[in-house]
């Protein structure tokens, strides 16, 4: 079932939200085509690469990641048994006359049933990071009242000229 925060943030809150992570020893995992995740300190410029929009937010001591292994021999994240936070970032896009802002949001599981169908849950300090960063969301990104979601001005400004948030 997993908790999650959905955000609507333009490319400088997304700079100072990668910042933020980084300096306080997170690691920011990029799939795209990369055989196996790879770490990365920037973010793809939107719609550059597959995949430029999903990544995830990892801490090694707090576990190991776990992997699915595909059939052309690249290896992507299990984001149901590993010690991650899902970041799927803002995507705006115009196609033809649609102006679409898509959330952006972090996800994470904090329950999940093993091999042997006993359920395991994930560690406390995993569930104290997504909090940490929700109250980053929270603190930095204005709640609008029409919408009930974490809408930065930018994003806001955009709404003005016509985008939907979707």
């Amino acid at each position: 079932m997993g908790k999650q925060i959905t955000f609507y943030i333009d490319k400088e809150i997304e700079k100072d939200l990668v910042h933020y992570i980084i300096t306080n020893g997170g690691e920011i995992l990029f799939e795209g085509d990369n055989p196996k995740p790879k770490s990365i300190t920037s973010l793809p410029e939107p719609f550059s690469v597959k995949g430029w929009f999903k990544l995830y937010l990892y801490q090694a001591d707090l576990g190991d990641l776990k992997f699915i292994s595909l059939p052309n021999n690249r290896k992507i994240i299990d984001s149901t048994t590993s010690p991650v936070i899902e970041f799927s970032r803002t995507a705006i896009r115009e196609i033809g006359k649609n102006k679409e802002i898509s959330g952006g949001r972090f996800w994470v599981e904090m329950k999940y049933w093993d091999d042997e169908n006993q359920l395991v849950q994930k560690s406390l300090e995993l569930d104290d990071w997504y909090k940490t960063l929700l109250k980053w969301i929270k603190k930095n990104v204005p709640k609008e009242k029409e919408s009930n979601s974490y809408v930065s001005p930018l994003i806001k400004d955009l709404v003005s000229q016509g985008f939907k948030l979707m």
